[in-house]
């Protein structure tokens, strides 16, 4: 510290261990260490709670939709159902955009995310409504087999609340999603555990640039102490804090910025700086920003990071985003709603999202619907197909254009033929 600034808070000395032990599978990610994970991971790293947001917001976006798979595999969208009417209104103070926003929030945050059916019972009647329990608050009982015992929810430290898990069918008041993790059968790893390093240094960064800006980025310089014969001396205990606390008040902060300082009895004023490169914070920031980004699947372009130039533009960074994180996403959700809740309403039915509904999918349909309709080989019907359409009456043919003539024709001009007539392909002109 510089003997005459004012005290800059010195960095946190968290290190990425805490997050590495923490998230490793060796205890349940809950109580205190949810909350410093949250603290230190989402709320205080703009590139983590950046990343966090937009995969929350892009998947909340997407309305899921209900189809009845018949005997012969094909499925008819149903347009209301009693499901339909649970998942757009899953409780009395959250919408589904709310809803699955927090779901995936917490996903992304902890590896996991606990939804609870409140009604679903063993006499296995559908719930009345789906609420989100909090990562930090959930604990897993382990099992013997393939499924965990049963869940304990903990609102407060007075309350506690255990779910069961059926040994043999694994159906729970609790829905569980969670993300691979090697080390833990129960737990899902979080993203922020690979990005560890990157969080600390991002976070680290911007606290350590904070206070050289309190600072003036740089030590402005140092006042020295002469005697009469010129010689350096010191000064007394009582000497040292007065000068301290006037420079203090006179001359640190923005208020008192260019201020002359008035000097006395042998003190002499020497400029001082750093090397620019001792400070350049920024490309090491820079990098650890892409790091957090890799680990949670967004493109940096997205979160506005410089010197991101692995796609050719933004659009197509987007359009990346969406197919390889996004619907990956989706399909996971949908995938476990469809274990969980749907067979509750009968048999058949089967949640799902619809891509032509998507906007950032537009030039992926565009590409598609040039190439299929590009197909000289497809009858009209399986170009329909293709695109997710009917079949129409006469579409089971294949039109070709009408210039395409075989090569050894070239040059010679064909006779129509006479109708009832065998075309004479030969004919001379």
């Amino acid at each position: 510290m510089w003997p005459f600034r004012k005290d800059t808070p010195v960095p946190s000395r968290k290190s990425a261990s805490f997050f590495v032990s923490l998230i490793g599978g060796k205890g349940a990610l809950s109580g205190a260490a949810f909350d410093k994970l949250a603290l230190e991971g989402y709320a205080e790293c703009v590139v983590a709670f950046a990343c966090i947001n937009r995969i929350a917001a892009a998947v909340s976006s997407v309305e899921p939709h209900l189809y009845q798979k018949n005997r012969a595999g094909k499925l008819a969208k149903i347009e209301s159902h009693p499901l339909l009417d649970l998942i757009y209104d899953p409780n009395p103070v959250q919408s589904w955009r709310e809803f699955c926003g927090g779901l995936t929030a917490y996903h992304q945050l902890s590896g996991n995310a606990y939804i609870f059916g409140n009604g679903l019972d063993k006499s296995q009647k559908p719930p009345r409504e789906l609420q989100l329990l909090s990562p930090g608050k959930v604990r897993i009982v382990p099992g013997r087999g393939l499924f965990p015992q049963g869940y304990e929810y903990r609102p407060d430290a007075n309350s506690k609340f255990d779910y069961p898990v059926d040994q043999i069918t694994g159906q729970s008041a609790i829905l569980q999603i969670r993300s691979f993790n090697p080390l833990s059968p129960w737990y899902g790893l979080s993203p922020i555990g690979p990005a560890a390093l990157g969080v600390d240094i991002h976070t680290g960064g911007q606290r350590w640039n904070k206070g050289l800006l309190d600072n003036g980025a740089r030590p402005s310089g140092a006042l020295s102490v002469k005697g009469s014969d010129g010689t350096p001396t010191s000064l007394t205990d009582d000497q040292y804090l007065r000068l301290k606390e006037m420079i203090d008040r006179q001359f640190s902060g923005g208020n008192n910025s260019g201020r002359p300082l008035l000097l006395e009895g042998g003190l002499e004023w020497q400029e001082m700086a750093l090397n620019p490169k001792d400070m350049d914070f920024l490309e090491g920031k820079n990098g650890a920003a892409r790091d957090i980004a890799l680990a949670f699947g967004v493109p940096p372009q997205l979160i506005g990071l410089p010197d991101s130039q692995t796609y050719a533009n933004y659009s197509e960074a987007k359009t990346a985003f969406w197919t390889d994180t996004i619907l990956p996403l989706l399909s996971m959700y949908m995938d476990a709603f469809n274990r969980w809740l749907t067979p509750l309403y009968g048999e058949g039915l089967f949640l799902w999202y619809d891509e032509a509904g998507i906007p950032a999918l537009e030039p992926m349909r565009n590409e598609k619907a040039n190439r299929v309709n590009a197909a000289s080989y497809m009858t009209i019907n399986e170009k329909r197909r293709e695109m997710g359409l009917d079949d129409i009456d006469g579409g089971d043919v294949v039109l070709v254009p009408f210039n395409d003539i075989p090569l050894e024709l070239a040059g010679n001009s064909v006779h129509l033929a006479e109708p009832g007539s065998p075309a004479d392909l030969n004919a001379k002109p």
